[in-house]
């Protein structure tokens, strides 16, 4: 096997265990909470709060690693993973005491989506040694272990119960660990492309420079953040979302499997279909595609309407993530991309904030039907703010 193709087999391996402890921790985060006494209300506030340290927590990671070039990227990230182990296993033996799941589910969840523009940036790494990684592959296969994971989760809380979970999120990020500190420069890997940037231009701009920077470009994650708060409020409220009309947890497993292995095809072939399809243009079609998902979720009557609504995962977030990273890296000066990469991630963690919170307590208030509502109409705005804000890109 070849320097690349032993990178790449890597690098996909890291998203698969990524994923899987992501789909077992955020996906069934409700069901595991529930379980544990919490209340919509209680549990939207635990899921914000994990979602406004990320907002802090990613840029604040993206920023060491820029300013401590000596420090390799996967050390950083197993440094971090290594404490999510530790959290994920003391929720395995801790009591039934709601403080102590309060603070542990905070700490391990908010750590674990920390982490994951580290993993993006992680495909590129390798570039000036010549050395290609197929990320919208790697992605797609990421999404396959989500779907699989969520699947199998669904039937295994059915058949024991929730508390089952956290060895789940032990197996994952240890697995994550593993594959992740063995991904490595090559001993006699040569570099084919020097570095251009002056060492006073290396990034070292503040958040707020970047936002000043790059004013479009913020403008452009704030319109999805609006597009997202939809998407969140579907994936960590689902259970909730699919009850009315009759859906279990093995359903909600059948159609989180059913959206992750759509995302797969268009993942892996989004190299393919940039080289046709410009790739701002395929963002303003993932954006169409939100809407009609999030739509066909509102009037949903029945899980075959649920199931119809998920198939559309497939052009719409599906396409959004591979379209949106390339985004970063076509429209972000080299010395900035690791911090474009995670105000990418964070706009997700910032509609996480909107979506948990507010959704929880609506949830409770008006049920979820006038949510999914706002849901839409907040997909719509969003929409119409990134196709408006969205350049074509110069690169396939």
């Amino acid at each position: 096997m070849n320097q690349s193709n032993n990178l790449s087999a890597k690098y996909m391996a890291s998203q698969v265990c990524f994923f899987g402890a992501f789909a077992a921790m955020m996906g069934y985060a409700s069901v595991f909470l529930l379980s544990k006494g919490f209340n919509n209300s209680t549990i939207g506030i635990l899921l914000s709060l994990i979602s406004v340290l990320s907002v802090f927590l990613q840029p604040a990671i993206a920023t060491f690693t820029d300013q401590h070039k000596e420090i390799e990227i996967r050390k950083i990230i197993t440094s971090i993973l290594i404490i999510a182990i530790i959290g994920s296993a003391l929720l395995i033996v801790v009591p039934s005491n709601q403080v102590l799941i309060f603070a542990l589910v905070t700490i391990t969840f908010t750590l674990v989506t920390s982490i994951a523009p580290l993993i993006n940036t992680l495909a590129f790494v390798f570039e000036k040694y010549g050395i290609k990684i197929n990320y919208g592959l790697a992605r797609g296969l990421g999404s396959v272990s989500y779907a699989v994971v969520a699947l199998v989760l669904g039937y295994v809380v059915e058949w024991f119960n929730a508390d089952i979970l956290p060895v789940f999120y032990v197996i994952f990020t240890a697995l994550s660990f593993i594959i992740i500190n063995g991904f490595v420069v090559p001993k006699d890997a040569q570099i084919v492309e020097e570095e251009t940037i002056e060492e006073d231009e290396q990034s070292s701009l503040s958040l707020f420079q970047f936002a000043i920077k790059y004013k479009k470009f913020v403008v452009f994650l704030l319109g999805f953040v609006c597009v997202y708060f939809a998407h969140t409020i579907i994936n960590n409220y689902f259970i909730q979302i699919i009850t009315p009309v009759g859906g279990t947890e093995s359903d909600m497993g059948i159609a989180v499997f059913l959206a992750a292995m759509l995302e797969l095809p268009t993942m892996a072939f989004y190299n393919n279909m940039s080289k046709k399809i410009n790739g701002g243009t395929l963002i303003k079609i993932s954006m169409i595609l939100f809407i009609v998902k999030h739509a066909l979720t509102y009037f949903a009557t029945s899980m075959v309407m649920i199931y119809i609504a998920q198939v559309f995962q497939m052009g719409a977030y599906a396409l959004f993530v591979p379209a949106s990273v390339a985004y970063v890296n076509d429209k972000i000066a080299k010395q900035d991309i690791v911090k474009g990469q995670s105000f990418l991630t964070t706009s997700n963690t910032l509609a996480g904030i909107f979506a948990n919170l507010v959704g929880g307590v609506l949830l409770d208030a008006i049920g979820v039907s006038q949510v999914l509502l706002i849901g839409v109409i907040l997909t719509v705005i969003g929409a119409v703010i990134v196709i408006l804000t969205t350049e074509q890109m110069t690169t396939a």
